[in-house]
């Protein structure tokens, strides 16, 4: 079953609470979004699963483009608006000159397809591979599109199995979670990323666009929004 069908938890008492991060590690919105959701899984009573998909195909769906391809004034005001975002969240974030450059040309399919096969061959590591995709996109300015950079991330995060994982990228599984995750995504609603899905107690699902929504979903939860919390980057 997939993440998000596993909807909610009781323990002692206290509800606990689904929530399905859909996001793709091109998007620098997701990244926010990535770090100060996961940082509150100390303070909310709450299981986040990571769910990559493919983001331009969400966009093809939808008729919908990335900020930096929009309206002029849009991708303006987005270059403004995410080292603000940043700075807020305590994330070094860096605008790359190169980001227009890298959305026409390049593709994150893979970079996504190795999370799916990190959280499928050595789960556990998932999560620190998706942060060093992150870190390598938008702290580094490096690069996230080619093969010796996947062995390079793998390698930094201590993944054992590397050879294994870097072959299941293009097997039929791997693909096929990451459709799962894109045509659920755009089931629930979803017309760009990061998009973040709470399931309620009542089994009623909860869909939010963006990075600045926490204090919403901490809401639903019954739990207090306390700002950022201090970022280990």
């Amino acid at each position: 079953p997939s993440p998000s069908s596993v909807s909610l938890q009781t323990t002692l008492g206290t509800a606990w609470f689904a929530v399905d991060l859909f996001f793709d590690v091109l998007s620098p919105y997701s990244f926010i979004m990535f770090e100060s959701l996961l940082s509150y899984r100390s303070k909310w009573p709450m299981d986040v699963a990571l769910r990559p998909f493919a983001l331009q195909h969400i966009f093809k769906s939808t008729s919908n483009t990335s900020p930096a391809l929009a309206a002029p004034a849009k991708a303006l005001y987005s270059f403004k608006d995410l080292p603000r975002l940043a700075r807020y969240h305590n994330i070094p974030l860096r605008i790359r000159e190169d980001f227009v450059s890298i959305i026409r040309t390049k593709s994150s399919l893979s970079a996504n397809r190795l999370i799916c096969a990190v959280q499928m061959e050595q789960p556990e590591k998932a999560e620190a591979v998706a942060r060093a995709l992150y870190h390598r996109m938008w702290l580094q300015e490096g690069d996230i599109f080619e093969t010796e950079s996947f062995r390079e991330v793998l390698s930094s995060c201590g993944v054992s199995n590397a050879n294994s994982i870097m072959s299941a990228i293009s097997s039929e599984k791997v693909k096929d979670m990451v459709k799962q995750n894109t045509q659920e995504a755009l089931q629930l609603g979803c017309f760009g990323a990061p998009w973040t899905v709470v399931t309620l107690e009542n089994g009623r699902k909860e869909a939010f666009f963006g990075s600045d929504r926490l204090h919403i979903i901490g809401h639903l939860m019954l739990c207090d929004y306390e700002g950022p919390l201090t970022c280990s980057l």
